[in-house]
């Protein structure tokens, strides 16, 4: 399998995520201190000029606000740290990020897959003899209930307490149809004169991937096929006996992606 994987966007992401969770709680912390203003000032006392007799007439509203941006600024770090961050993930000795995670459960494909990491318009796709797969990726734990469209996490104490720190199950239905909007307008855009009606052939399958080991997953006749990291190899293989795309075309769908795909590192893995 050959690996184009965007790492200079990856970086970025990341660092984007540490820095708001740094800001966040620098806001926190000045809210924390506007707190403790009446304490440390009687409230009897002349108001002071410049920034202390500011924080005598305002703490509170000081500390109100620093509460809430901070959190939001911290949400905002964890949605793209949890994303983008390499951690350890339950069950696992492998310290990775969740496009690596996702390349590890795909080991083992041969050299007519390409797997796209932050290279496409789409997060994470796979061109190969199956076509092309589009992974919606999930890495929180916890119990998934899928029902046609519907996803749902119930309700937990655990949840509650973990709230700003969760990714949210979200709808990969959703988010999988407009990928795949995307990736037939890229298709379009990649075709030459005789490659246009091959390209628009191609299938294009959307799978709701969740990495982390400890999910839960309930499933009622889901609308797109929601997997364990340690289900896709099996899923892709049998997608591939059932489309059998022949040889030339897995060749030229390839060519087109790699040629619109922006990658700092491509690798191939044996």
């Amino acid at each position: 399998m050959k690996v184009y994987r965007n790492l200079t966007q990856i970086k970025k992401r990341e660092t984007r995520g540490r820095r708001f969770s740094l800001v966040g709680l620098g806001i926190l912390f000045v809210g924390l201190l506007a707190s403790f203003v009446p304490t440390w000032i009687n409230p009897l006392d002349p108001i002071q000029p410049g920034v202390m007799g500011f924080l005598q007439q305002y703490w509170s509203w000081v500390s109100f606000a620093a509460l809430f941006i901070g959190f939001i600024c911290a949400s905002i770090g964890s949605y793209f740290i949890n994303r983008y961050a390499r951690r350890r993930w339950p069950g696992s000795r492998f310290y990775e990020r969740p496009d690596e995670v996702l390349e590890r459960s795909m080991k083992g494909l041969d050299d007519k897959y390409s797997y796209f990491a932050m290279s496409l318009p789409v997060g994470y796709a796979l061109a190969g003899a199956n076509g092309i797969t589009i992974f919606a990726v999930r890495s929180d734990k916890g119990r998934v209930t899928v029902s046609g469209d519907k996803w749902r996490e119930p309700f937990s104490f655990g949840r509650l307490f973990t709230i700003f720190a969760r990714e949210g199950v979200g709808n990969p239905a959703q988010d999988l149809e407009e990928q795949k909007v995307k990736l037939r307008a890229l298709l379009a855009e990649s075709a030459q004169s005789g490659d246009a009606a091959l390209l628009q052939s191609v299938p294009i399958d959307g799978v709701a991937v969740f990495l982390n080991q400890e999910i839960q997953l309930e499933l009622s006749n889901p609308s797109v096929p929601a997997l364990r990291a340690d289900q896709v190899k099996d899923y892709l293989r049998a997608r591939a006996r059932e489309v059998k795309l022949p040889n030339a075309t897995i060749r030229t769908l390839n060519e087109a992606l790699v040629a619109k795909a922006d990658y700092q590192e491509a690798a191939e893995e044996e």
